[in-house]
């Protein structure tokens, strides 16, 4: 914006509607806090012909802390702002707009700062929000005398608009900083609480559903499936001579062949198969969906137990893992431990006929 002497009446003219625009243009601006502290600043030493701005925000256990510098105030660190060698520290202290025509004969300004960087001319005004300062404008010029009035109106009016909007602006980034945390804290508590139920529910030497898990899922079933006969069946697998692994390799190897068997069952069965371990080397598997169900369930049987006994290494011993297999189709009536009793006495019945032989 052109210049034109502050003695002139249609000066002031344009310098006020120049500062009217600049205010506008602030207190809309998009974007965040430090962007629009930024184009805050531009505009400033736009209006007031300043030859250099800066903007401190209070925050620090030192003070201040420069959060945006133009010009001549990119050259005094913040130890000057700080250590009041200009009006910065004096005008947050204060809470009150500051102007020093010669800062050579200032007694509030202290250090060589204003001699070494030629911070002959200053103004600072409080960015207030609410009954908070939130900081500090300060803008410097290279000679002496360089702002009048008008200027000195201008950055006290434009440090309450930045003030306003700055703190609104905070306030607005740190509740979407706080709706963060919670989001965190929120998805923290579900994925513990998940741990937690996993923890209730799953087997923890296989990973598979555990006894109570499974019957809750057994008699969700039955009760679907009342009145409709033969659309699930029950597997009830026990290992052969499992005892024997325990007492012969120890209870680790015998950890090892539980783990094995829940891995294998998982590999035979389809996805929609459900199954489980009772406790002990006791495993069930629910199956679902069937279309013949005395052919597919005995066919499952049959492959359950070929696939164990399949020659594998555990834990460095190459063994067959044998199993005794009884199953039940459900009738569309048995209750969920009536059908888990069922399928238990079919399986003691498969492995007292494989003793006799």
């Amino acid at each position: 914006m052109p210049w034109i002497a502050s003695s002139s009446k249609d000066s002031e003219i344009h310098r006020l509607r120049g500062l009217v625009s600049a205010l506008a243009a602030i207190a809309e601006h998009p974007g965040t806090a430090q962007s629009f502290i930024e184009y805050a600043l531009d505009r400033v030493v736009e209006v007031t012909r300043a030859t250099g701005g800066v903007v401190l925000l209070d925050g620090s256990e030192v003070g201040m802390d420069v959060a945006v510098a133009h010009g001549q105030m990119t050259l005094p660190g913040v130890d000057v702002f700080n250590g009041g060698q200009t009006l910065a520290r004096a005008c947050m202290e204060a809470g009150t707009c500051m102007r020093s025509d010669a800062t050579a004969n200032d007694e509030r300004i202290h250090g060589d700062a204003r001699r070494v960087h030629a911070l002959h001319s200053l103004i600072a005004a409080p960015l207030r929000y609410g009954e908070s300062v939130l900081g500090v404008l300060e803008v410097c010029s290279s000679v002496s005398h360089a702002f009048d009035d008008i200027d000195a109106q201008a950055i006290g009016l434009i440090g309450d608009a930045m003030g306003g909007a700055l703190g609104r602006q905070l306030a607005l980034e740190e509740n979407a900083r706080l709706l963060r945390r919670l989001h965190d804290a929120l998805l923290d508590t579900q994925a513990t609480a998940q741990m937690y139920q996993d923890a209730a529910s799953l087997d923890a030497l296989t990973g598979l559903p555990n006894r109570p898990a499974f019957e809750t899922q057994l008699e969700a079933v039955c009760a679907a499936h009342e009145g409709q006969p033969h659309r699930f069946g029950l597997l009830f697998i026990d290992l052969d001579d499992f005892k024997d692994i325990n007492d012969t390799h120890g209870h680790a190897m015998g950890d090892q062949v539980l783990r094995a068997t829940g891995a294998a069952l998982r590999e035979t069965l389809r996805d929609t198969d459900v199954v489980a371990r009772l406790g002990g080397d006791e495993f069930v598997v629910l199956l679902s969906s069937l279309r013949d169900a005395d052919r597919d369930v005995r066919s499952v049987a049959a492959a359950v137990e070929d696939e164990l006994a399949r020659p594998r290494v555990v834990n460095g011993v190459r063994l067959r893992i044998k199993c005794s297999v009884g199953w039940v189709i459900h009738d569309g009536f048995a209750h969920a431990s009536e059908v888990l009793q069922a399928a238990d006495a079919r399986m003691y019945e498969q492995k007292r006929e494989r003793r006799r032989r």
